[in-house]
């Protein structure tokens, strides 16, 4: 329907009204003017020719006046009417301007959702909700709105946008679907318009005391049979209800705001969906350049100790009752340390494979602390005498057993040393030391290598990461043996560290937590006071 204006043919047919009843009033005045002079006059010639013209005249008079009061009386009520008439029309075209208004609001936001579709909602659905809250606002001259938004997930209405007095208390705000107003038309599916006081018994409860909303607009956001939110729309202490035709409004309103909060949330998942390819696709490149780095270094790594093996077995063949016994003995021991060394490279690469497949299993058992590291310390001699270094150990007695699986946390303890037997100068030495830590047990294993620059000891522990001073030949290793450190004492429930220099070396350090069985007990207390 078009809008009207004080120019319109019905305000035009209410003008020509008032007019004519103004007329009609003078015109009744005019002729009484005229009337009353025209009888009294012959009336007032016969009385003096009767001789008695006093009652006669008296009571023409009385008839008169009466008449001249009544004539009074109806131009009164005219005016009055009239006056009436003026307010109302006042009211109305104040109605009819503040509807227009609404309409050219509402265009405009309809020609900001056609803009909006045009331009493929580039804008975040946050910001959106943002503004059309906003609009809303303004165009029906409230001072609250919100959107609840349909989490798919949960099935709870959440408030994403809300703007106006009261927002801070809604947003966020959470209902589900059949709770609290909202719930309610998200049920039914229906709009409802609430006043000060609750249409029915069923939203009683729903109102709070000390009610500061004085008018209220809640709209469903429906897309096909799919509900996708609710619009929520509050005039706060306002002197003006909302009306029926508020609520048309809000109507087409909402279904082009459903379409749009439609569209944007497939937006937002495409987009969402295409930073997460984007993710995978940089992971898998980053996984397949360590792959080819992987390939490479195994395939050194794993063809060295084959070839030693390959060649100390040749020589012992060719060599056949040729060489002496303590010759001999060397051979077959540098063949097993070699194949002892592939072993290691084999075992490191299984678990490494166990442990990204989360299959790895963990036997756990008390054992004494300084009996695994000590083990580990005899396994990796043949490595230290290779490379010309010494292992000094500073071992605990008076730790209290641990529960952790022996196998795994040797491997831990071996990894550490290889790694600084590796990065340690020829002739140095490398140090180990276990000791109490609060209520853990600590590993540390120094060494007097290059140490490690700052930027680089963040990633130490990473898959593949080879922390090589520049200045230091590389000596080898897959780049698995402290990432493998890192995730064995977390399976444990450990943590690992390294605090290093550049050029001043390096500790490497694991806690491991002590079991609270063993932890509560009075022998193991008063050990742990006397080692502290």
């Amino acid at each position: 329907m078009p809008p009207r204006s004080s120019s319109s043919p019905e305000w035009r047919r209410i003008d020509r009204a008032g007019w004519l009843l103004w007329t009609a009033t003078f015109a009744l005045l005019l002729a009484l003017t005229a009337t009353v002079p025209a009888l009294y006059y012959p009336l007032l010639e016969l009385g003096r020719r009767s001789g008695d013209a006093r009652p006669l005249l008296r009571d023409e008079w009385v008839a008169i006046v009466g008449l001249a009061g009544l004539v009074v009386l109806f131009c009164l009520y005219t005016i009055t009417k009239q006056r009436e008439i003026h307010v109302m029309r006042q009211a109305l075209e104040t109605e009819e301007r503040e509807r227009d208004t609404a309409r050219t609001r509402l265009s405009e936001m309809l020609a900001l959702f056609e803009v909006s579709t045009t331009l493929q909602l580039q804008l975040r659905l946050d910001v959106i909700l943002e503004i059309l809250v906003r609009r809303v606002v303004s165009t029906f001259k409230a001072q609250q709105a919100s959107v609840m938004i349909m989490d798919p997930e949960s099935g709870e209405l959440v408030t994403r946008a809300s703007y106006g007095l009261e927002a801070e208390f809604s947003r966020g705000a959470r209902a589900r679907v059949g709770e609290g107003i909202a719930g309610w038309v998200a049920l039914r599916r229906q709009p409802i318009l609430l006043g000060l006081q609750a249409p029915s018994a069923e939203f009683a409860r729903f109102y709070k005391e000390n009610r500061t909303i004085s008018s209220a607009l809640s709209m469903p956001l429906v897309i096909g049979d799919r509900i996708v939110g609710v619009l929520n729309v509050n005039r706060i202490n306002h002197p003006d209800p909302f009306r029926d035709e508020h609520l048309d409004l809000l109507r087409v309103f909402g279904e082009h705001f459903a379409a749009i909060i439609d569209r944007a949330e497939v937006v937002e998942r495409l987009g969402l969906r295409a930073r997460q390819l984007e993710q995978d696709n940089e992971k898998l490149s980053d996984l397949n350049q360590m792959k080819d780095v992987f390939l490479s270094t195994a395939s050194h790594e794993l063809k060295t100790p084959l070839s030693s093996v390959i060649a100390y077995a040749e020589l012992l063949d060719d060599h056949e009752g040729k060489l002496t016994r303590d010759q001999s003995h060397e051979f077959v021991g540098r063949l097993r340390g070699e194949a002892h060394r592939l072993l290691g490279l084999i075992d490191d690469i299984l678990d490494l494979s166990r442990l990204e497949s989360g299959k790895m299993q963990l036997k756990q058992r008390l054992v004494s602390l300084a009996e695994v590291v000590r083990g580990a310390v005899e396994t990796t001699r043949t490595t230290a005498k290779k490379y010309d270094v010494t292992i000094e150990s500073d071992l605990s007695e008076d730790l209290p057993p641990i529960l952790v699986d022996e196998v795994k946390m040797r491997q831990v303890a071996v990894n550490l040393l290889v790694n600084a037997i590796k990065f340690s100068p020829r002739g140095s030495a490398v140090r180990l030391r276990t000791r109490l830590d609060d209520r853990h047990v600590r590993i540390e294993v120094s060494d007097d290598g290059p140490g490690i620059a700052p930027e680089s000891a963040t990633h130490i522990f990473e898959l593949f990461a080879q922390g090589t001073h520049p200045e230091q030949d590389s000596r080898g290793g897959l780049g698995i043996g402290l990432h493998l450190v890192k995730r064995l004492t977390e399976l444990h429930g450990g943590h690992v560290g390294v605090n290093s220099r550049d050029g001043a070396g390096s500790t490497f350090w694991v806690r491991l937590p002590i079991h609270p069985a063993i932890e509560s007990t009075p022998g193991s207390e008063q050990d742990s006071r006397k080692a502290a």
